[in-house]
């Protein structure tokens, strides 16, 4: 089997080109890395508003996801405060200007996703979104 075979190498090579298409739309116009656009962008949609529920959709450590929100929160895009309903823990809320910057980049990526994926037919691009969906909901087991 040769590697053009293999799924993972063609899914691989697939974000590449996404990769390329979000730097030059996106964090080259806005100075967004793609980390920080997801965190900004689940902060926006609500789905996850504490530095733990961030950490656990991202798959990276407290300390990590504490060190992105101190870069966020320095560059004014979000702040943190205590929950009200559990002083121990921590809320995290777009600013103004975060909640600009966010909505300006989430327009610039959508378009860029367009014409990137414009070399799928409106059905395969449809077939291709359940079908990462579906991936991305596998739960990792150990081997």
């Amino acid at each position: 089997m040769s590697l053009s075979q293999i799924m993972g190498y063609q899914i691989t090579r697939a974000n590449l080109v996404a990769l390329e298409f979000f730097a030059r739309d996106v964090e080259k116009e806005f100075d967004l890395r793609p980390v920080e656009y997801t965190i900004l962008q689940l902060v926006r949609e609500g789905l996850c508003t504490t530095p733990s529920q961030l950490a656990k959709e991202l798959a990276i450590t407290p300390p990590s996801m504490s060190v992105w929100l101190d870069k966020l929160s320095a560059r004014k895009l979000l702040s943190r405060s205590k929950s009200v309903s559990d002083g121990r823990a921590s809320q995290v809320q777009l600013t103004a200007s975060g909640t600009r910057l966010i909505t300006q980049a989430h327009e610039a990526l959508l378009k860029s996703e367009q014409r990137m994926l414009s070399v799928l037919s409106a059905g395969e691009r449809v077939m291709l979104h359940e079908i990462l969906q579906k991936l991305s909901k596998i739960e990792h087991s150990p081997a």
